[in-house]
This record gives C-alpha cells, structure tokens and sequence, in this order.
C-alpha cells in the first residue's frame, strides 16, 4: 500500500484484535470519519453508551486518510436534481447543515487542541479556457463570488486563470491527523477501538468479528468503498482518486504563489481536480481517471498509477509554473464509493438495529461528520433537520459487464470533453450528452 503525505513518515502502532467473544451497546464496523464520527455524536448525545469500533486495518486506513483535505460543503448530487426530488426547503436546510458543519469540525479540533492543519480559507474553482469560465460563470448563486482574472491572480498567482468562482465555505485539514486525534479523544471517552478486526456478518443482536461473537443493540456498517461486495447489492462502486505532494515549498515561492488563506482550489475541468497547499507549504493535489475494475474489485496497483500520477505532476506545474524546479515527494490515492444515482446514504433499520451511512464520492470530509451526526441523532430519539440522505433508497447499478464498459467510457468521454473545449473554446457539447446519463 502506498503512503500519504498526511500519515507521512509516522509509525503506524496498532491497536489489539478483538480476542474474546463481548457485548456493547453499541458496535460500528469501520474507523474512517463515519465510523469515529458516529461514536463521538453518540457519545455526546448518551455517555453511558458502550460503543466498540471494528476496524479491518487500522484507523483512517481507507479514504479518510488518504483524501485530499477538503472539508467543504460540495454534495455528489446536484443542487437541481435535490430540489427536484426533496422539495426546496430541504435543500435549504441541507445547505445549511453542510456549512455549519464546516466551522463545528474546526470548533471541535480546536477545543480539544488537535493538531490539524485546520485553516478555513474558502475554495477557488478557477478556469483556464473561455469554455470553463462560461460555464461556471453561468452557475452563481448566493454562496459562490465571480471573480475577475486580476481577482484571482491577487488571490492566489495561477498564470493561465482567465477567472474564477470562490465560496467561503471550505476549510484545509490534514485528515489523517483527523482521525488519529479523533480515535485518541474517543477512547479518552471510553469508547473501545479494534484494530486488525474483521467483522464478517452483520445481523440483528450480533456482528462477527475475528470468528468472535460481539452482541450489540446496534451494529452501524460505515465502511465505504471498503464495503465487501457481499453487503453491497451492487449498490456502490470503488473509483479511484490519485494525488501527488510536492516538497515543502521556500517562503519565496510561497509568497510569489500568494493564497495566504490557503483556499482550496479546483480547476473548472469535467475531469475532477483538487489541492490545498498544507500547513507545511507543500502543494498537494489530487484527480481521477484511474480505470474501473471489472466486478467491482478493489487494487493496489490503482493506487499507485504511474500515467496518472505523473500527470498529476504536470498538472501542478501547468498551475503553477514557478513550481518548475520543485521535487514531488509523494504519490498515493485509494478509492471512494459511488452509488448508481451519486446518492449519499443514511438507512437505520430500528427492528434489526442494523444502520448503514455512506455514498460521499468524493466529499465525505464534511459530509461524513453531518450524516454521522444525524444518526446519533436519530438512533437518540432526537429531532433532526429534513435531510436529504435520510432513508434514502440507492439504486443497483447495471450488471457486468456492462457496468465496466459504461463506467470507463464515462471517465474517456470526460476526458475528451475537456479537450474539445480546449480546442473550440465553448462549452461542450459532448458533455452536455453525457452528464445524464452518468445521472449526477
């Protein structure tokens, strides 16, 4: 497996397997953000919960760890397509939600002295075509600011940025300290973390772990896209994200670069880009376009791609030309789930007690926290806002092969959609073709 820039050269010391059969109040398959997300709302809400937390590997092993450090407000489905389906004011309150959680993650942290890297420096979308900036200068609304090309260059110094769109609702983290932080407050709490500890079978009163039986009233499956396919009814996929690090950066280049906030920033392609400059002045930035795996299988060899990492190079320094002499330091990734509809989820099913949470594609930082928070929430009896990913039934996606085939063609066709706006300059056409059918 491959290391990230966030656990660095750190020392993972794992925490004992389960060794006996137990019993908890409470057991989560998972120790990402959902999993320790979900026993710290508990445990605020109920202290004298028993809550235990099973982990395969170790903590933030999976994409809590490894994502890029957006703690934004972004949801996988689009704003319209919420509207459409669950009324406007829940979107509102939805949106609502997502940016209030954003300040309550830095609250937390800073209250408890985690050491994070928390800087809530909002979010830049800029374009580097006459396409790009038609299209995101199409899409305003009362949390996102137009900004002019002499705009962006005072905010951060991107060369080949024509314009840009920045909201203030975003803030930069290292999510593996997150979690480490999160995981050492939690067990201050009381709450028992597993680490090396398989559960294999979920079912009502029990979970089994490491051939043990744990009893539990409740059993919360927050696994991700590290989901094993017999639990996931073909209603999720693993695609890959991939990110490189450079070395820390001089305080000359940094103050040539300017963004002394640290916005997050993300390039107005189909192709999903992003990176924050870290709290030690490396660029970090990350994108997709790993190949799908037949059947849903998930591969190491993905997370090292040597083409798509390097081109992830060449993307910073295309950002960024003053970078032209500066090493690269890391390369990692690992995968995010992605349910058929791009539909996050949060399904309990009180006569079991059985809850599963998840679907965050690529925004799980703040949306995990959230959809956390509201399972504490309702497994306490108390009210919660309108909220669109409760009990939010998830479609299955087509069987394969078909599956493997419409997933890649999708990754090329939006490759290719950047390219012909490069080359004519508006909007694209072939974009505009497929983006129903991918059903965003």
């Amino acid at each position: 497996m491959n290391t990230s820039l966030w656990q660095g050269k750190s020392e993972i010391t794992y925490r004992s397997a389960i060794a006996k059969n137990d019993s908890f109040d409470i057991s989560i398959i998972g120790a990402g953000f959902s999993g320790l997300w979900s026993a710290y709302h508990l445990k605020q809400l109920q202290p004298a919960l028993k809550i235990a937390i099973f982990e395969k590997e170790y903590v933030g092993f999976g994409a809590s760890g490894r994502n890029g450090g957006w703690a934004s407000a972004e949801y996988p489905t689009s704003g319209r397509r919420l509207i459409n389906e669950h009324g406007l004011d829940s979107y509102k309150q939805l949106r609502t939600a997502l940016t209030n959680s954003i300040d309550e993650i830095g609250q937390i942290a800073s209250l408890n002295k985690w050491q994070i890297d928390y800087a809530k420096g909002g979010s830049l979308l800029f374009a580097t075509n006459k396409a790009q900036l038609a299209r995101i200068s199409a899409e305003i609304d009362d949390e996102h600011q137009l900004l002019s090309k002499a705009q962006v260059k005072e905010m951060v110094n991107i060369p080949s940025a024509l314009g840009g769109v920045f909201t203030p609702h975003c803030a930069a983290l290292n999510p593996f300290l997150l979690c480490q932080s999160l995981a050492a407050h939690l067990e201050k709490q009381g709450v028992e973390i597993f680490e090396n500890s398989e559960v294999t079978k979920i079912q009502k009163g029990q979970i089994i772990v490491n051939d043990f039986k744990v009893r539990s009233e409740i059993s919360i499956r927050a696994t991700e896209a590290f989901t094993p396919r017999a639990w996931q009814e073909n209603k999720q996929i693993p695609i890959y994200s991939l990110m490189v690090a450079t070395e820390p950066l001089s305080n000359e280049l940094m103050a040539e670069i300017k963004n002394y906030s640290r916005a997050t920033l993300q390039q107005a392609c189909h192709l999903i880009t992003y990176a924050q400059f870290t709290g030690d002045n490396r660029l970090a930035l990350g994108g997709r376009g790993v190949r799908y795996k037949l059947f849903s299988r998930l591969s190491e060899r993905s997370e090292v791609d040597n083409r798509m990492h390097s081109a992830l190079e060449r993307r910073a320094r295309a950002w960024f030309p003053q970078l032209s002499g500066t090493k690269f330091e890391y390369r990692w990734g690992g995968p995010v789930a992605l349910t058929r509809r791009w539909q996050s989820y949060l399904n309990f099913d009180r006569n079991s007690g059985v809850a599963q949470i998840g679907g965050y594609v690529g925004d799980g930082v703040t949306l995990s926290y959230l959809v956390s928070k509201t399972l504490a929430q309702i497994i306490s009896n108390k009210p919660t806002p309108n909220l669109a990913f409760i009990d939010q039934k998830i479609g299955k996606w087509e069987i394969e092969p078909i599956r493997y085939f419409a997933v890649n063609a999708g990754f090329k066709a939006t490759v290719a959609a950047d390219y012909e706006e490069r080359i004519t300059n508006r909007p694209s056409l072939l974009a505009a073709f497929i983006d129903p059918l991918i059903n965003r």
